[in-house]
């Protein structure tokens, strides 16, 4: 049986490699069928370390978005309102915010 510590190190190193699979598929504005199944599968896996206590949120959160960091090179908040803005702007209408989903479910059903 694997340590608390090598458990925990084994998850984040697969959290890490899922979360740049999944944006190296593209972003939230991406509609492709393949990339929402992978975002299905990081955020079961998620889903999964929290369940059984493996790692917390907060270290969970972070290997995010540094990975959001190492694959686009902004941060996700500054990606969202960069993109909101560009889309603004070429529609020249009000938009709905749909960056919320970009994140894992995790985040979403606990605001």
């Amino acid at each position: 049986m694997k340590s608390k510590h090598l458990a925990k190190a084994d998850f984040l190193r697969q959290l890490r490699s899922l979360t740049v699979e999944l944006y190296k598929l593209g972003d939230f504005t991406v509609t492709d069928p393949h990339r929402q199944l992978h975002e299905a599968k990081l955020d079961g896996f998620i889903d999964a370390g929290l369940l059984l206590k493996v790692c917390p949120r907060e270290e969970m959160q972070q290997v995010i978005d540094a990975c959001h960091m190492d694959v686009f090179g902004e941060s996700r908040a500054d990606r969202k309102k960069r993109i909101t803005e560009e889309k603004a702007t070429d529609d020249g209408d009000a938009i709905t915010d749909w960056d919320s989903f970009d994140s894992p479910a995790f985040e979403r059903s606990n605001k």
